[in-house]
Order: C-alpha cells, then sequence, then structure tokens
C-alpha cells in the first residue's frame, strides 16, 4: 500500500481532499435537514463508503489515464525528436559523402590531366630524340648524297665546257652516255646508250668526255664505286 501511494502520490493527495470535501459537504447537509441530532444508520453508512470507494476509484482511473497519456505524449514526442535528429544526421552524411565524391571525381580529374599531359610531355621528349638519332643516322648518308650530286653536277658541266655544238645540228637535243672511269678521274671507255636521234650530237658528247678527262669524281671510295661505271643524261645548258 505504502509503495502504490508513493508511487501515485498525486492522485493518492487528490482523493484525500476529495473526501474531505465529501464529507464536510454530507455534514453540513445532515445539520441542515436535522439540527437537533444527526442519527446515521447503518447502512447509510455502508452506502456513503460504497459512493465514495467508487468515486475515488473513478478518479484514480481517470489520473491514470491521463498520466498514461501523457506519457505516451512524450514517448511520442521524444520518438519523432529521434526521427528528426536521424534524418538530419543522415542528411549530414549524404551531403558530406556527395561532397567528398565531388572532390574525389575532381581530384581524379585533375590527376587524368596531369597525367595526360606527362604522357604527352614524354612522348614528345622521344619522338625528338628519335628525330635527332635518326638524323644523326642519317647525317653520313646526307653527306654521301650531297658529294655524289656534287661530283655529278661538276662531271657534267666539265663535260658541257668541253663540247662544241657540231653545224648544223639542232638545238635542245640531249643523250644518256655511259662512262667507265678510274678512282683518278681518268676516262677508260664512254659509249651512247641512248641516242638523241643525231648522230653528229652523239659522237660530239663522246668527244667531249675525253677530252674533259679526267672528270672531277669523289675523292670517297665508298662514293666513287658509283663512279666506276656511270651513266648521266647530257642535254646542253640543263646545268
Amino acid at each position: 500500500m505504502l509503495d502504490w501511494i508513493k508511487d501515485n502520490s498525486t492522485a493518492f493527495a487528490i482523493a484525500v481532499v476529495f473526501h474531505l470535501l465529501f464529507l464536510a459537504a454530507l455534514l453540513v447537509n445532515c445539520q441542515m435537514d436535522k439540527p437537533d441530532k444527526i442519527v446515521l444508520k447503518q447502512g447509510d453508512i455502508i452506502q456513503v463508503s460504497a459512493v465514495d470507494a467508487n468515486s475515488y476509484d473513478a478518479e484514480v482511473r481517470k489520473i491514470e489515464q491521463k498520466k498514461k497519456a501523457e506519457q505516451r505524449k512524450k514517448v511520442q514526442a521524444k520518438r519523432k525528436a529521434q526521427e528528426l535528429a536521424k534524418k538530419k544526421k543522415q542528411e549530414e552524411i549524404r551531403k558530406k559523402k556527395e561532397k567528398q565524391g565531388k572532390a574525389d571525381e575532381l581530384k581524379r580529374k585533375k590527376a587524368a590531366v596531369a597525367k595526360k599531359k606527362k604522357e604527352a610531355l614524354k612522348k614528345a621528349e622521344q619522338e625528338k630524340k628519335r628525330k635527332k638519332e635518326a638524323d644523326k643516322k642519317r647525317q653520313p648518308e646526307l653527306k654521301r648524297k650531297e658529294q655524289r650530286d656534287r661530283a655529278e653536277r661538276e662531271i657534267v658541266q666539265k663535260i658541257e665546257r668541253n663540247w662544241r655544238q657540231p653545224l648544223e645540228v639542232p638545238s635542245r637535243l640531249e643523250c644518256k652516255i655511259e662512262i667507265v672511269l678510274l678512282p683518278s678521274g681518268n676516262v677508260v671507255a664512254v659509249k651512247v646508250v641512248e641516242s638523241s636521234g643525231n648522230q653528229a650530237f652523239d659522237r660530239s658528247v663522246e668527244t667531249a668526255v675525253r677530252k674533259a678527262s679526267p672528270l672531277p669524281v669523289p675523292t670517297d671510295s665508298v662514293i666513287f664505286k658509283e663512279f666506276e661505271v656511270m651513266r648521266l643524261r647530257f642535254e646542253p645548258g640543263s646545268y
């Protein structure tokens, strides 16, 4: 009983006040009806006690229901607050992840651009190096070609200086000749391999080759091998 009173102190206090008010009203009513003497029968006492107990129980139930309703409201309010806090936290986590995701994506893009740029620079350097090495390798060949072209040009020019145009031979004739040379440039043999169609012109070219001997052949023995038996087209005024 004491435990119940401790747990429901408010309800107990209200019940006590209610009882006191009820008894006071009962006494006043009795005095007004019978001012001289109040006589209570045993049945009346039992009835009053029954009414008092029912009212007390009803009041207690009412208080308990009110208390339960308040507790339910508190629980609901707490649950709602927890749900809101949970949603807020989830939203913060989502925004944080989204922000981090954007930052990571930007970082990846920057890294990809930097990598691409680095690869492009590396490729350009490699290409530059390759061209430089290729030019270096071609340098001797370019030098030999230059020597061959110069030697051939100088040979034709010397032949042309020693050539005399025959009388009654039309201009703008040409023929192809083959010359056999020694390393000294001396002419061993010469012959026309593609005629101009004019025998006098062809013979004049052969004569000019013999008069021009020795011809200015390359001093490089490797290049000279291409001039041991050389063929060239002779067209006066072409060089």
